[in-house]
């Protein structure tokens, strides 16, 4: 694709404040109940929050958020994997397992894919067609039966 670029020609095309910026933007998204605002940001990076606003109206920083965001994710892959076998063995649900974790399970092997089948029956398979000369012998009929 033409809009793929590597991380460092992203961080090659941010200023050093846009980077540190970034950094401090998704971590306070990661922050909970210490979720500063964005004035506190912005004094603390010494700029105004309009050029903080501004910033993130710009794809390229919008897509360096977006990489250390997805990265502070992964980091919790293992606690998700961690939690999915729980589920999946009862421990975390009175023992029984849960029927959408076996799901999501399977779905994530590969080993369970939806599929929708469109199925033809007979009786649709031989309906009758009626020629153009038919209809028109049926309309005058009824043309006949309604004057």
């Amino acid at each position: 694709m033409a809009n793929e670029i590597t991380l460092s020609e992203l961080k090659g095309r941010l200023s050093a404040e846009q980077l540190q910026a970034a950094e401090l933007l998704v971590s306070n998204d990661y922050a909970g109940k210490a979720k500063k605002s964005y004035e506190d940001i912005a004094d603390e990076l010494g700029m105004s929050v309009r050029t903080l606003y501004n910033w993130r109206q710009e794809p390229d920083f919008i897509r360096y958020c977006a990489w250390i965001s997805e990265t502070k994710l992964d980091a919790f892959r293992a606690t998700a994997d961690a939690q999915l076998i729980k589920l999946i063995e009862g421990v975390s649900n009175n023992g029984l397992a849960s029927i959408k974790a076996l799901e999501l399970f399977y779905k994530l092997n590969g080993r369970l894919i939806d599929r929708r089948e469109v199925v033809q029956t007979e009786e649709s398979s031989r309906t009758k067609r009626i020629s153009d000369d038919e209809l028109q012998r049926g309309l005058d009929e009824l043309n006949d039966m309604l004057n």
